[in-house]
């Protein structure tokens, strides 16, 4: 284990403390969880760069580099727009490539459903708990980013869900639980689209409440 396993990182209240420093939206979204063994080594920030999946690199470099361009871009006046269209469509080639590669990432075994995520970390629902501290690697797949993230975690809470208190039906035998995870190793420019994609989530769910309320009878 790294350095900084220290009581502070395994302490709920400390993590959980951190988890609500960043807003979550609540909204649904397929991801990865594989707990990981008590004797695993986790790398050091520093370190977890190398650890990542090539892939995940890829996508999240690819993600810096267009943010950057279009920075770039805001200077030029009209010729903007004729770079910007160049771009956006070897872009569209690269995503269409690199959507195709991070399927093939997404594994059916260790596929769980969010139900809410942010900067600081995600939650999900699980056929059986957890325990607080217990590290796991974490896939989070975000289709209208056109991204993925890679990342460790550790779980910082693990309770019933609400669905938990009725009896258990013939498809679960066991109660489900929500659980919030920590992002303890991440990227920064992959928490910063957490962030954003958080905030467009944020948008969507605000238009759909509005298309709502206008087509509701008076």
């Amino acid at each position: 284990m790294s350095a900084d396993h220290d009581t502070t990182s395994n302490n709920q209240a400390a993590m959980m403390a951190q988890y609500q420093d960043y807003y979550a939206v609540r909204e649904g979204l397929d991801i990865n969880i594989v707990p990981l063994a008590a004797d695993a080594m986790i790398p050091s920030q520093a370190d977890f760069a190398q650890h990542a999946p090539a892939v995940f690199k890829l996508a999240s470099e690819l993600q810096v580099v267009d943010a950057s361009a279009i920075a770039q871009l805001r200077g030029l006046g009209d010729a903007a727009k004729v770079i910007s269209d160049v771009l956006n469509q070897q872009n569209r080639k690269l995503t269409a490539l690199l959507g195709y590669l991070l399927r093939n990432e997404d594994d059916p075994d260790h596929r769980f459903q969010a139900f809410e995520y942010g900067g600081a970390g995600i939650g999900f629902n699980n056929q059986t708990a957890l325990a607080i501290g217990q590290w796991v690697e974490i896939k989070i797949f975000l289709p209208a980013e056109s991204a993925a993230i890679y990342c460790l975690g550790q779980v910082c809470s693990c309770e019933p869900a609400a669905s938990a208190t009725s009896a258990p039906t013939a498809q679960t035998s066991e109660p489900e639980y929500q659980i919030k995870v920590l992002f303890q190793r991440i990227e920064d420019s992959d928490r910063e689209l957490l962030i954003r994609a958080s905030m467009h989530a944020q948008t969507r769910l605000l238009k759909k409440r509005a298309n709502e309320r206008n087509e509701s009878p008076q």
